[in-house]
């Protein structure tokens, strides 16, 4: 299976296994959203396929980090973010 081929239900269950609780799709943008505490990720899509990946941290001075869709394997652990989120503060 190529970055391409991944289906929304491989992403979703990717997030879960890292640890983030994966939220019902957003039906006006149609992203896959999931949350820790005041981090939160998205995976944004166009034409029915992963285009980028949005975190961002709500708290005091609030950050928000963008990329490319790299695949799941490429996605982040909960734990990941808050370190380096925690870092750039």
């Amino acid at each position: 299976m190529t970055r391409q081929d991944e289906s929304r239900e491989d992403i979703k269950q990717a997030l879960a296994g890292l640890g983030w609780e994966v939220q019902a799709d957003d039906e006006n943008t149609g992203a896959i959203m999931g949350g820790h505490g005041k981090y939160h990720l998205m995976v944004g899509f166009e034409g029915g396929k992963p285009i980028s990946v949005t975190i961002s941290y709500v708290g005091k001075g609030g950050e928000i980090l963008s990329r490319k869709w790299a695949g799941v394997e490429r996605l982040p652990t909960p734990q990941s973010v808050v370190r380096v989120l925690s870092r750039n503060g």
